[in-house]
């Protein structure tokens, strides 16, 4: 009896207030439990130390889980998302009530667990002598009879309408083999599976940034680098131009952060009118780039070069009407002309969302 009340309150979706979830990583935030790919319902990648009250929760067929959560900080507060866990291999920390501290607070990733630390906190008041009886040999039994029931449920039928299919199923890689080389450096930014590093990960927020992502997600803003731009989701959106910044950084850098750029070739042409300094070649005097404002202060680290970087494309073409290939003012040679077809271009067409119809 025990078993089937405590899997029917566990299988029967979370609604309690008592739980809530702190991301401890990045994680997509998505408008419906459909977690396969190319859903398209992505609305926004969530930041590590997103934490939120846990509304609702699906288990999908795979056994893992759907989580729909209220935000309760960041930039997405308040904002209704879905996001994904799966047992002893999460992104997720969950809580059986709010924290009063959330570093010092117990966490627990596993749902069972949290469900049975849940049920002692619902309990009624009248209940609480009973509460007091519990030792910790009854509440493993409660977390065991609920593991029992999990296992049960795992083994059901299959449900043939059900819009979730297994997580075994492989994706497609939005990276494919390409015939211009790339850097193992540039995994930082992105690697050749799609996956974005932490430098990725900053240039990502960066564009998604209020001010930015206007111009970062508006129509073919990467021109002809990206010719079903405006197919994409506003998730793939940015993701291609981190694809881009890391091919841009790979022709202009090799993908080093601390280089420094001169001013001429070996055999004393002119390379560039100022010398530069890191991934996309910022200029290295700080008074030269006092012009570019605040953004481009400071280019010691990949973030502040990020972030400089960012700022030149969107005031140089993007805000003025120009995509990534055009205008008058464009900053980077490998963007440019002939150049661009000869070095940027053989990255992009790896970049599957952006040219696989």
């Amino acid at each position: 009896m025990m078993s089937a009340f405590l899997c029917t309150i566990l299988l029967s979706g979370w609604t309690g207030k008592e739980k809530f979830v702190e991301l401890e990583g990045y994680l997509n935030g998505r408008n419906s439990a459909n977690f396969t790919q190319g859903a398209g319902n992505v609305v926004k990648t969530l930041n590590k130390g997103t934490r939120g009250e846990i509304l609702d929760v699906q288990r999908l067929r795979s056994g893992s889980y759907g989580i729909k959560i209220k935000v309760l900080n960041g930039r997405a507060e308040g904002e209704t998302l879905w996001v994904y866990h799966k047992e002893g291999d999460s992104e997720l920390s969950l809580f059986a009530t709010i924290p009063a501290n959330w570093d010092k607070a117990q966490k627990t990733r596993k749902v069972a667990t949290a469900q049975a630390a849940r049920t002692e906190v619902d309990m009624p008041a009248a209940k609480q002598v009973e509460d007091n009886a519990l030792n910790s040999a009854a509440i493993q039994q409660m977390s065991q009879a609920i593991e029992d029931g999990n296992q049960k449920v795992g083994k059901a039928e299959v449900c043939n309408t059900c819009n979730i299919v297994p997580t075994k199923t492989a994706k497609k890689p939005i990276i494919r083999k390409g015939t211009r080389s790339m850097s193992n450096r540039c995994s930082s930014l992105m690697n050749s599976q799609g996956k974005m590093g932490s430098d990725g990960r900053d240039v990502y927020e960066i564009m998604s940034e209020p001010r930015n992502k206007q111009y970062y997600t508006k129509s073919s803003s990467l021109g002809n680098f990206c010719p079903r731009f405006n197919q994409l989701t506003e998730d793939q959106k940015l993701q291609a131009w981190v694809w881009f910044w890391t091919a841009l950084g790979m022709e202009e850098s090799g993908c080093r952060p601390n280089i420094l750029h001169g001013t001429r070739y070996p055999d004393g042409r002119i390379l560039n009118p100022r010398a530069g300094w890191g991934l996309w070649t910022m200029e290295k005097d700080r008074n030269i780039r006092r012009d570019r404002g605040p953004e481009c202060s400071n280019i010691s680290t990949v973030k502040g070069q990020a972030r400089c970087s960012i700022e030149i494309m969107k005031d140089n073409q993007l805000s003025r009407g120009y995509d990534a290939r055009s205008g008058d003012q464009k900053y980077w040679g490998p963007t440019k002309g002939r150049r661009a077809d000869r070095q940027m271009m053989p990255h992009m067409k790896r970049f599957v969302p952006c040219f696989q119809k």
